[in-house]
């Protein structure tokens, strides 16, 4: 067999894993939040195995991780989490998943092609993260002001009012 003849994939055993930096990750208080969204956790530890991973591995699981975002853009039982700003950054997840899971069928894919899909797959888990957060820290402000009681002021002509609210 001559070598022309050998079709061999872009992507070989010998890739280097690439060591990636963790993005924004839940505060205490928001993984009390979704300390029962059980998809959620199950893509936290998916993604786990991608800070740390060579492009043969990241296409091994790329199936995988495009089930497990369809299940979490099906799973959210969080009403405030079914908001758009919360679902846009589930569906980038999902498409950067499902265009991984493209990628692993494609002979021709280059390693560096797989590493930046990785990148995106994890820049944008970042971003729902730093989204739960805010909308955490938002509703523990809102609660804290419930509690708070103080005089507004109302603007009238010339002179100010103060109002009680009670």
């Amino acid at each position: 067999m001559k070598q022309s003849d050998v079709v061999t994939d872009s992507i070989n055993e010998t890739d280097k894993k690439t060591i990636r930096a963790i993005g924004e990750t839940l505060t205490p208080n928001a993984k009390k939040k979704v300390e029962n969204w059980v998809a959620y956790k199950q893509l936290d530890n998916l993604l786990d195995n991608f800070y740390s991973s060579s492009p043969n591995e990241v296409l091994n699981l790329s199936k995988e991780l495009s089930t497990t975002t369809k299940q979490l853009k099906d799973s959210i039982k969080i009403e405030r989490f079914k908001q758009p700003d919360v679902l846009i950054r589930i569906n980038v997840i999902h498409n950067y998943a499902l265009r991984l899971a493209d990628m692993s069928t494609i002979p021709s894919i280059t390693a560096d092609e797989v590493k930046e899909e990785t990148q995106n797959i994890l820049d944008a888990f970042s971003a729902l993260n730093s989204k739960i957060n805010n909308l955490t820290k938002t509703e523990e402000l809102e609660e804290e002001l419930k509690e708070y009681d103080a005089p507004i002021l109302l603007e009238r002509e010339d002179s100010l009012l103060t109002k009680d609210l009670k």
